[in-house]
């Protein structure tokens, strides 16, 4: 949609996380086979595999950016 890579696109969170200081706010990824949360994954690449039931069936984590103040 943007014309650039996912990767490129990786690559540009992680500096906008850090350019943000903590307003990045990361919905994370979800097992869909057994709904094991992704809750302290720092990365922001999507899981490759569940650490708990080993499925691949992974939901890509959401970005959002909290308004500043």
């Amino acid at each position: 949609m943007v014309g650039i890579s996912e990767k490129e696109v990786l690559e540009h969170l992680e500096h906008i996380k850090t350019a943000l200081h903590g307003r990045l706010v990361v919905t994370p990824s979800r097992c869909l086979e057994c709904g094991f949360s992704f809750q302290k994954r720092e990365r922001v690449k999507k899981p490759g595999r569940c650490p708990v039931c080993r499925s691949e069936r992974i939901v890509d984590p959401a970005f959002t950016v909290e308004a500043g103040g």
